[in-house]
């Protein structure tokens, strides 16, 4: 094997304390160079994942926006719906056509629920990915963190409507011949649907519509205030990019 040698001083000659000293600078220099370097790349790597999350976030809210208006509109319908429905009177069950319009709105607006499903795909990656290091500005932070929260308070609200609606559907149950839908397609003006005139289960359901209603109403009040909420968070995101 070769073996390399350091270059030898002239015999008797020492290495001068100078020379010592220059090369430990340089060594130093190089050493503090890369390992500056490495921080600016670091840092700007950071910078760029950084606005990338800021950028993938305001593309997920306006997509949030979005979704929020049309499940604002489709629960307006069912609140409308549902204030018809309580308004059909209850003395006059005992004639047909009352009957079948009780009916009519009860399988329009009981049977489903206007859910809210934020677009969570920045979200998950600042969590998984531990991205939220990367976000220096703590008022952007502490928004993200509210928004998360609302959404919590949403989907909490809107489990209130699910089971609100699953009591109504429950008390339809006593009430209504459910199965006789396909002749009331036919006849929905003639078609016998009660099944019993039972004034405590008849008031049990309009009762449990009643809840229902208030149930939608509030969840309906928080989508619209998320909504005034996410608008305001993308303009500002929208500022430090």
């Amino acid at each position: 094997m070769e073996v390399h040698h350091h270059p030898e001083l002239p015999h008797g000659e020492k290495k001068r304390f100078k020379e010592y000293v220059l090369e430990f600078l340089m060594i130093f220099l190089a050493v503090t160079m890369g390992f500056i370097a490495e921080n600016i790349r670091e840092h700007l790597s950071d910078n760029a994942k950084e606005s990338e999350y800021i950028t993938g976030m305001i593309k997920n809210l306006g997509v949030d926006t979005i979704r929020l208006k049309e499940v604002i509109k489709e629960t307006d319908v069912q609140i409308k719906g549902f204030d018809s429905l309580i308004n059909v009177s209850k003395n006059k069950l005992v004639e047909i056509p009352v009957q079948d319009s009780l009916y009519l709105m009860t399988s329009r607006y009981i049977f489903y629920a206007n859910d809210f499903k934020n677009d969570d795909i920045t979200l998950t990656q600042l969590r998984n990915a531990g991205g939220y290091r990367l976000i220096k500005d703590n008022n952007v932070l502490d928004s993200i963190a509210e928004y998360e929260s609302r959404i919590k308070d949403i989907d909490d609200e809107f489990n209130g409507v699910v089971r609100s609606l699953e009591k109504a559907r429950d008390n339809a149950n006593f009430i209504f011949d459910l199965h006789a839908g396909h002749v009331f397609k036919f006849h929905p003006t003639s078609t016998p649907l009660l099944i019993t005139n039972d004034k405590v289960k008849i008031y049990n359901y309009y009762n449990s519509c009643w809840y229902a209603l208030l149930a939608i109403d509030g969840y309906e009040h928080m989508l619209k205030e998320h909504l005034k909420y996410t608008t305001h968070l993308i303009a500002y995101l929208k500022k430090g990019i």
